[in-house]
Order: C-alpha cells, then sequence, then structure tokens
C-alpha cells in the first residue's frame, strides 16, 4: 500500500512538472564542436576496456608524499579519470597535480569540494566566508565575481572542477550537516545566488557542481552518517528542495551532484538517491532537461557504502562519475565486469565516457601546464581575492533594526559614541576601524558578566556601540540591564544570525540590530564602515531568526569615506608597486626617516600605507595613527575652510579690504589689501621676515646673530651659523607658562599677547611691493586675524567647531599636545638656535609658534586619515557624513577659480602645466586639481576630473631642514606620477 502510495505521488509529480526541453550546458554550446569531437575520437578510439572504465572513477586523495605511490596505482592500475584531493596546502597539491599529470596517459580531471573557495581543503588559502553569508547579499554581481575570482585560483591551481555550490535549501536549522553551507531558507534566493556564483566560475573556465540533488536542506541526521529521508511529499518537493536545481539547470550550468538521500516521494524504494534511476536519470536528466555531468557524492559515506554493487547501481542511475570510494580495485572490477556482462551496455559506457572527454576538452583539462610552486601563494593569495573577501561582507552585513534612523551615525560632534566589545581582545579590529570615522572610547569585557565594572562609565556618552563577539556570551540579566540603561544602544552580532533567538530580551531594548555574521577581521572591517556610513547596509538576512523575517534588512546610503583596495576602483593593486618604491628611496636617500601615503577614488580609500620610522636608526614605525606637522598645508586646510565658511554665511566677501576686520591694519600700506589678493599671494607683500628677532632682545648681546662658523657662531640653523647667547625679551617670552605667558612656543617656552601684538606690527610695517605674484606665509597670517576678528573666536575653535569635530578629524587640530600623546606625533627640526631643543607637538614653523601654535600660515596637525575627510567633503560639494558643510557653490569657486598672473588659486596651489619644472604636481596631473605642499615634507592634492585624493606626509626637517632631497629626488611628484599611470591599467 505505502509503495503504491508513492508511485501515486511520483505520478503526480511527472504530471504537474512542465516537460523540459534538454537544456543545453553553457559550456557545451560555447565550444568549437569540430575540434572538441576531434579530439574526443582520438582520445576516446585509444582507450582500452580498462581505461574506459577507469575514466568514470574519481579517488579522493592527499596531497602529502606518502600519497604518492597509492595515487600512482590508482592511475597506472585503475586508469581513474580524475582526484579529488583532500585537505593539504597550496604548494603540496600544486606539486602533486605536476606529478599526477606528468604520469597519466590521458590527462586527468582534478576536483576541489570548495563551497567557499580553496581554503575549504588548503590551509594556506584566502579564507572567503561560508555560503550562508553569501546568502546575505543581494547582489548578484557581487556574488558572481566571488565565483570568478574562486574560479581564478583554481585554475592556478590546476582545478578543473569545484564540486559548489550547496543549493540545498537551509529549510531546517537543526540540519546537522548543511547550516552554513547553504545561501538561506527561501528557494528563490538559494538560486539566485547559487546560479551568480556558479556562472561565476564557469565564465572562468572552472566547472560548478550544485549538490546535493534532489536537496539535503531539510534533514535532521547526516549523510556522512546514515541515510537521511526527506519525508515531504511532491508538492512541497517541487516548491521548495527542487526549486533550486530546476533553476540552475535552466541557467545552463555544467555540473551536479547526487546526494546520498533517501526520498519516499520520489520513488527512491529505500535507495539512496544517487543510486536511484528515478531520481538521476528520470527526473534530473529526463524530465529537468539536465545535459551536463553527474557525479556522486562521496561513496565512503555511511549513507551508501553498505550497499552491494554500489558503483554499478550508481552508473545505472544515471552518474557518469562514481566519486570517493573505499576500495578502488574492488569497485573497479565490479564495474569492468558489468560491462563485460552487459548489465552496463558498451552504449552506455560509451555515452558516459565521450562526455567525460568531452568537458575534459571542453575545461582544457589536455593542455596542461605544470604549476609554478615557487609562485604560487603570492598569486593565489593575491590583493584582488582580498578585495573579493571584503566585498563579499560589505555587501552581507545586514541591519536589521533602526529605530529613529539611529544609522549611519550623524552629528559626530554632539554624540560621544562608546565601544563595548564583548568576548574581543584589546586589539581588535572592531574598534581600531570605528575610531577611524569619530574619537570612539572603547572598552572590552571578557564575558557579559564583566560588563558591571563599566556601567558607570557608559552613562556619560550618547551612544554605545555593544558588539558580541563570541558564541559563548549568554543574554544575561547584566546585559539587558546595560542596553536598557544606556543611551541608543547599538547591538552588532558577529556570529550567526541564529544568535538573535538566544538575544531576545536583549534585541527588544537596541535601538539598532547589525548581523555581520562571524567575527573574521573582514567581518569587522565591514561592519565599522557600515554603522558610519562608509559603506551603506545592503545585507538582507538569509533566515528568518529572533522574530526577525528571512529577507529582513534596511537599506543605508553611504555618507563617508569607505576603506578598501585600488581594486575596488577598478586600480590592480601590482600597478602601485612603483609608490612603494618611490617612497622606500626617500628612507634610504635620508630625504625623510618615515612617510604616510595615502589615495582616495570615488570616496573609498584604496592605498592607506606608512613607510620607515619616525626617527632615523631609531624610533616607531610610522602607522595610520601618526600625525604630522602639516606646515603650509595649514592654508589650504584651516584657513581657507575658515575663509570658505564666512563666504558662505556672507559674513566676508573676496573683493573686502583686510582693513574692514583688521583694526591695525589702518593707517598702514596693508589696509586696502583684499581677501582675493591674499588669496591669490597677490598682495605685494615680502615673503618671509626673521620673526625669531621680534622676540630676542637685541641689547642682551653685541655683534650680529649670524656669521661665519666659530665657537660662538655654533649653531646651525636655515643654512647659517647662529650664536645662542642671546636672551629673549621678557615681556615677551618666559620659560614657565602663566596667565599672562599662556601661548605655547615650545617645551618650557611660552609667548604673551604682547608678543602677538609686537609680531603683528612688524608683520604691517613691511615693505609692499607691486600687487603681483609673490608667495608669503604673512598673507595667512593676517587671513588669520580677519577669521579671529570676525568669529569671536581663535582660529583652532573655529575650525574644530565648523569641520574637524564634524567630520570626525580627531587628530587634525592646532596644539596637538593638548589632546594626544607625544608619541602620537612625528618629530621635526632639532632646533639648535631658537628654541634650542628637539621640536615634537609643537610647530616647526617660527612665527607659527610665536603666535603660540595657531596661525594662519602654519600650526595645523593631522593624520592622513582625518585629512582625507575634509578634501572629501570638498569633493562631496560641500557634504559629508550627512550633513552639509558648505554650499555647492562656495566650494566650486573656491576649487575651480585660478589667477591670470600665476597658477594660484583661491588659497590652493595648483598645477603649472607651462613649467613642469616648477609645478608642485606630477606633469600628468589635470589642471583641475587643487592642493598644497608644505615645508616639513606634507602635501595634498585634490583631482575632481578623476574623483582622487592623493595625500603625502612627512618629517623631512627631521633632524634639520637642510638638504630638501624630498624636493630634489622629487618623491611627492614621482609618486603621483605612479597613480596617475595606474589609473590607465585597466582591472
Amino acid at each position: 500500500m505505502f509503495k503504491k502510495r508513492n508511485t501515486l505521488f511520483f505520478t503526480f509529480y511527472v504530471l504537474t512538472v512542465a516537460l523540459t526541453a534538454q537544456t543545453e550546458t553553457n559550456f557545451y554550446r560555447q565550444a568549437d564542436k569540430v575540434k572538441m569531437n576531434q579530439w574526443v575520437d582520438s582520445v576516446y578510439n585509444s582507450l582500452s576496456l580498462d581505461e574506459k572504465v577507469g575514466q568514470l572513477f574519481m579517488p579522493v586523495v592527499a596531497s602529502n608524499s606518502s600519497w604518492k605511490t597509492r595515487i600512482a596505482g590508482y592511475i597506472n592500475e585503475q586508469k581513474v579519470g580524475g582526484v579529488l584531493f583532500s585537505k593539504g596546502s597550496l604548494a603540496a597539491q600544486a606539486e602533486m597535480t605536476n606529478y599526477i599529470q606528468g604520469i597519466a596517459k590521458t590527462p586527468l580531471f582534478v576536483a576541489l569540494d570548495g563551497e567557499w573557495g580553496l581554503s575549504m581543503r588548503l590551509s594556506d588559502a584566502p579564507r572567503f566566508p561560508r555560503n550562508l553569508i553569501v546568502g546575505a547579499i543581494h547582489d548578484e554581481e557581487t556574488v558572481k565575481a566571488y565565483g570568478r575570482e574562486v574560479a581564478r585560483q583554481c585554475r592556478e591551481m590546476g582545478i578543473h572542477i569545484n564540486f559548489a555550490p550547496s543549493i540545498d535549501v537551509h529549510s531546517n536549522p537543526l540540519n546537522p550537516v548543511i547550516g552554513t553551507r547553504s545561501f538561506g531558507e527561501l528557494p528563490d534566493n538559494v538560486a539566485k545566488q547559487g546560479i551568480a556564483f556558479a556562472g561565476g566560475m564557469e565564465e572562468n573556465g572552472v566547472m560548478a557542481v550544485a549538490k546535493h540533488f534532489p536537496g539535503h536542506g531539510d534533514t535532521s541526521e547526516d549523510s556522512h552518517l546514515t541515510l537521511p529521508t526527506v519525508g515531504h511529499d511532491i508538492n512541497r518537493l517541487n516548491s521548495v528542495e527542487l526549486h533550486p536545481f530546476q533553476q540552475y539547470v535552466d541557467a545552463g550550468l555544467s555540473g551536479m551532484m547526487l546526494g546520498h538521500l533517501n526520498v519516499p516521494a520520489l520513488d527512491t524504494n529505500g535507495l539512496p538517491a544517487s543510486l536511484s534511476k528515478n531520481v538521476g536519470q528520470k527526473l534530473l536528466k529526463d524530465q529537468m532537461g539536465f545535459t551536463g555531468l553527474t557525479f556522486t557524492d562521496g561513496m565512503a559515506m555511511k549513507g551508501v557504502s553498505n550497499q552491494p554493487d554500489m558503483s554499478v547501481k550508481a552508473l545505472l542511475a544515471g552518474n557518469d562519475v562514481i566519486l570517493g570510494v573505499s576500495n578502488q580495485e574492488q569497485q573497479f572490477q565490479q564495474v569492468k565486469q558489468a560491462v563485460e556482462k552487459g548489465v552496463i551496455t558498451q552504449t552506455m559506457l560509451e555515452e558516459k565516457v565521450r562526455k567525460i572527454l568531452t568537458y575534459k576538452y571542453i575545461l582544457d583539462v589536455h593542455n596542461f601546464k605544470p604549476i609554478n610552486t615557487r609562485t604560487l601563494s603570492r598569486t593565489i593569495n593575491s590583493p584582488k581575492s582580498e578585495w573579493m573577501q571584503r566585498k563579499i561582507y560589505d555587501r552581507a552585513v545586514t541591519l536589521v533594526k533602526n529605530n529613529d534612523s539611529l544609522l549611519p551615525v550623524t552629528a559626530l560632534d554632539k554624540n560621544r559614541i562608546a565601544s563595548v566589545a564583548i568576548g574581543a581582545p584589546e586589539q581588535n579590529t572592531f574598534q581600531k576601524w570605528l575610531k577611524k570615522y569619530a574619537g570612539v572610547t572603547a572598552f572590552q569585557a571578557a564575558t557579559a558578566d564583566n560588563l558591571t565594572l563599566i556601567f558607570n562609565e557608559l552613562k556619560d556618552f550618547e551612544m554605545v556601540i555593544i558588539s558580541v563577539h563570541s558564541i559563548r556570551i549568554n543574554d544575561s540579566q547584566i546585559l539587558q540591564q546595560l542596553i536598557k540603561n544606556v543611551s541608543n544602544p547599538v547591538l552588532v552580532l558577529f556570529d550567526s544570525p541564529y544568535t538573535l533567538d538566544n538575544l531576545k530580551p536583549t534585541t527588544a531594548n537596541a535601538k539598532s540590530i547589525v548581523v555581520a555574521y562571524d567575527n573574521t577581521e573582514f567581518a569587522q572591517m565591514s561592519a565599522a564602515q557600515a554603522i558610519f556610513g562608509g559603506i551603506g547596509f545592503s545585507g538582507r538576512l538569509p533566515v528568518s531568526a529572533g522574530g526577525f523575517e528571512v529577507n529582513s534588512g534596511i537599506d543605508t546610503r553611504k555618507t563617508r569615506l569607505s576603506y578598501s583596495l585600488p581594486e575596488e576602483a577598478g586600480i590592480l593593486s601590482e600597478s602601485l608597486q612603483g609608490v612603494e618604491r618611490i617612497a622606500l628611496e626617500g628612507i634610504r636617500q635620508r630625504a625623510y626617516p618615515g612617510c604616510y601615503v595615502m589615495v582616495v577614488k570615488d570616496g573609498t580609500v584604496i592605498y592607506d600605507k606608512g613607510f620607515g620610522n619616525l626617527e632615523y636608526a631609531s624610533g616607531s614605525e610610522v602607522t595610520d595613527e601618526t600625525v604630522y606637522d602639516l606646515a603650509s598645508v595649514t592654508k589650504a586646510t584651516a584657513t581657507v575652510p575658515a575663509i570658505m565658511k564666512l563666504y558662505d554665511e556672507k559674513k566676508i566677501r573676496l573683493q573686502d579690504n583686510i582693513g574692514k576686520f583688521i583694526p591695525e591694519t589702518r593707517g598702514t600700506d596693508k589696509t586696502n589689501i583684499t581677501i582675493r589678493e591674499a588669496l591669490f599671494h597677490e598682495t605685494g607683500i615680502v615673503p618671509f621676515i626673521p620673526y625669531y628677532t621680534t622676540a630676542i632682545d637685541q641689547n642682551s648681546f653685541s655683534g650680529p646673530l649670524f656669521g661665519r662658523r666659530s665657537s660662538l657662531y655654533h649653531a646651525r640653523y636655515a643654512g647659517a651659523w647662529g650664536r645662542t647667547d642671546y636672551k629673549f625679551i621678557p615681556a615677551f617670552i618666559s620659560d614657565k607658562a602663566s596667565d599672562k605667558f599662556n601661548l605655547p612656543v615650545a617645551e618650557n617656552l611660552y609667548a604673551s599677547k604682547q608678543m602677538h601684538d609686537a609680531l603683528l606690527k612688524d608683520i604691517l610695517a613691511t615693505e609692499l611691493r607691486s600687487k603681483t605674484y609673490r608667495y608669503s606665509c604673512l598673507n595667512f597670517m593676517l587671513l588669520k586675524e580677519v577669521v579671529e576678528n570676525i568669529s569671536k573666536t581663535d582660529l583652532n575653535s573655529y575650525v574644530k567647531d565648523n569641520f574637524y569635530k564634524k567630520l570626525g578629524a580627531v587628530t587634525m587640530t592646532f596644539r596637538p599636545l593638548d589632546y594626544m600623546p607625544v608619541n602620537n606625533i612625528a618629530p621635526t627640526e632639532n632646533d639648535p638656535f631658537f628654541r634650542k631643543q628637539q621640536l615634537r607637538g609643537y610647530v616647526h614653523d617660527e612665527g607659527a609658534a610665536l603666535f603660540g601654535g595657531i596661525s594662519g600660515n602654519a600650526g595645523l596637525f593631522s593624520n592622513a586619515n582625518d585629512l582625507a575627510k575634509l578634501m572629501q567633503m570638498w569633493l562631496n560639494g560641500g557634504e559629508y557624513g550627512g550633513e552639509r558643510f558648505l554650499s555647492e557653490e562656495t566650494v566650486n569657486l573656491f576649487t575651480k577659480t585660478k589667477s591670470s598672473n600665476s597658477r594660484r588659486g583661491l588659497g590652493f596651489d595648483k598645477p603649472d602645466p607651462r613649467n613642469n619644472n616648477a609645478s608642485p604636481t606630477s606633469p600628468l596631473t589635470p589642471i583641475s586639481v587643487y592642493g598644497h605642499t608644505g615645508f616639513t615634507g606634507t602635501s595634498f592634492w585634490v583631482d575632481p576630473d578623476n574623483n582622487m585624493i592623493y595625500i603625502f606626509l612627512s618629517n623631512r626637517v627631521f633632524p634639520e631642514r637642510s638638504p630638501n632631497r624630498l624636493s630634489t629626488l622629487n618623491i611627492r611628484e614621482r609618486i603621483q606620477d605612479e597613480l596617475y599611470k595606474a589609473m590607465s591599467i585597466t582591472n
């Protein structure tokens, strides 16, 4: 009765499924049939019976040298048609591949069981994520690109077939064997992701083999250990389990693996589906139209290994290749005898062998080239591979809850943010990357119970990001209490989405919830970027969990810088190798002890690397946290933004005279200098004055300050020899800080307001020549006075409040020692004459120093990352982080306007296309570029044509300013050259 009912169900299935014509695979359709058939005929006709039978087998082998004799036996004795390598290393498998292809008469299929790439089997290969994470991606092109990259790596390894993807529908969370190997629980999603991944692999010449037909997703048993039963009726099988496989067949993909599953509704009669003709032949080939190669699952698995004559049955059931039998010689003999007795007909044998040879031709198996094991690891573990890993996590990270649109984070100047990482070490990637965006205060707790130690500290923050990094973290009352009592709690899960089921009370009180899927470095990078808007959230839950439905996910948009590799911008990482070569040349030539190079393209940081140390011979390494004295870059990154803001607010006009804003200029020849003239350096003011002479008491010594080198003139300074027996004017300079002497000049050296006033008076007393181009720091010292008199605050406070704090540029500041440890700051000059000390954290420029470290021409410090935020705001037309800083009209005016008398812009420097030798940029730089250089060895250039930012920071004046090898070697310009050359090479 039971058997009859099954037969009725199967008949119903056959009648209700639309009959599908045989689907030609894409590989077969695209092949050169004439050449293919010639090769297949020639090889087939040369094969003995043993060799034909051997083509049907693919043993599972290891790549270590102890297996060499055994594999040689499989090839020479059983004439196998291919091998599936199990675990090993890149080099070991490559060496074994070279060996076996060298001894095989008929070229061998080499296969991988790599559902998430080579790393599923090879210990030193790139680690791609489990399929459940890929299932969160709804951008099919990303998944296809992932398939192409896996295939590229396979081809480098001499692999032709990958037993992937698993397109089992994960409808049973308790399934002991599928789980994260599946793309998710929705058949349509599984089909789309699986087809995209498989399509990418086959586009790059590797056969994809979908598994485990007819569907292993809803079983409670593991076919490695027993024969699982799928007990659903035909309607359910048709709509869920079989749906992705039919879509896969219709897409023209070429490989299929039959699972060891008992499926009564498909009339398997207690046999594994892999041995059932009703499944392998009638359903898969006749009804669903599959014409590619079929493989059994591993025949040593307990779900099939107790079946007599299992290989013979598998071939009769429709399989083309028998995978991984436990006794190769025995199974070979059984199949050979079946052929000799006619159980397997000659026609069937020929059909299967010819099909195998056909795909060997298509997959170029016959053109094997030995693998270069010396370069293999570098080729496999390539920048493109890392980029693909990052891309997958970027696209997968999922925002499932976002009350009040809390994410991405906004108003950085108003929100103090804390991060609490539970189950993470003190140095963890997530918190390091959060700090790229804002001044995040980081806490760590080994377990949820340790949270009580930081409860009180967290009350002072407007937002608390709580990340769970370990599956051992329970939804304890302490965690629930924490998330109830902090402001704007954001919960981030670096684990399976099923963790949501275990944290329901906590998730109920979280304002925002992020699912990052695992605790890898790339997952942590992506989550941090998405929280701050570096990338948009676009992932969708691949399964239902914690009260959230499958496909739950909230999209957000990119609002800030993201961080990736050159490949993100279509540039090959290899094409930027010249950047490192030139940067290191500068260190060898003692142009600087170290430097930092950053490149931003299309809103993404694509190159972000430090070289050398903060000092020669010793000292800390340059890192992404190293802060540099920007020198004259201050003009463009502090004074110019301040002027732009005041212009935007209509508090200043470019044609305004500075006398309108600086009372001290009235009655001098400087009063009619306009803002425009000062920005263009067309005031006629002198380039420089020896600022320190204003501070020195001329009566404290006799004779000149500088002379020929001698015991008196022993201090080498700016190319001259100076004396040090002078004293400062007591009213101007003191060695002790006080209410009067509150302007830091250097360590234990402080200036008074009288010093400021005297220096300003000396600037105003300088000679004024004709108003032609003449670069002068004094112009920007005067513009600083303009800004401060209008804003009623100092320049540092003004630009911080209006720009830096809102940008999250926490290192960007004047007087950095007020805000950060000295060890974060690169030292500049060892000044033996004026300040008589090694400068570190105090501005190098003497004039800016006497103004107390805050001046319009110099004094600003920053790392490269924070500088890039300001420049990206300009490229965005005045917007960044979801906030508007400046109008687009103002940005365009200041960044596009150029003087008719020089190469200069409104406060910015620009290329000089008429004189490459005098130009501060590469000859390849477009004329639209704007930026600035700094005396200490700094520069930035913004390219609106190519949507690119280039930043170079160094402390080239350490330990002294001369000679200027940075300039004579053209380091900055040559690196910029490399960027434009790289952009001309397509990825």
